[in-house]
């Protein structure tokens, strides 16, 4: 798959219980984790897992009357594509702009900040 494309809301909620998983699940189980959440409609999880298989982000196999679905496209590698294209086109690619938002409208605290920082400064080796 040459291009990670961009999820709908209801299929990445999908992805994010797969990959938060670690392993493969079945139809059901997927169904189960969801349903922390709000209750699903198995036609409908059948539906979009299907389309999440035709998008390339999972294949899937039959054991028994079971199916099983496995992530072909790894977390880290469809939020490395989501930020990047949400920086480049709300943020005119400014991690400070974007910082500065996030703090300027009470979503992120100073505490937050100084995480920040220290994440920063591990990975520049600074002080």
């Amino acid at each position: 798959m040459s291009e990670i494309m961009r999820l709908p809301d209801t299929e990445l909620e999908i992805m994010k219980v797969i990959w938060e998983s670690g392993n493969t699940l079945s139809t059901s189980e997927v169904k189960g984790l969801l349903e922390r959440h709000r209750p699903w409609n198995v036609s409908a999880l059948q539906t979009l897992l299907n389309r999440l298989i035709d998008r390339g982000f999972l294949e899937s196999y039959k054991e028994g009357k079971n199916r099983f679905y496995t992530p072909l496209i790894a977390e880290k590698d469809y939020l490395a594509v989501e930020n990047k294209a949400f920086l480049e086109k709300v943020n005119d690619r400014s991690v400070t702009k974007l910082v500065a938002s996030l703090f300027d409208s009470h979503s992120i605290s100073e505490a937050d900040l100084d995480e920040l920082a220290a994440f920063i400064r591990s990975k520049t080796g600074g002080e």
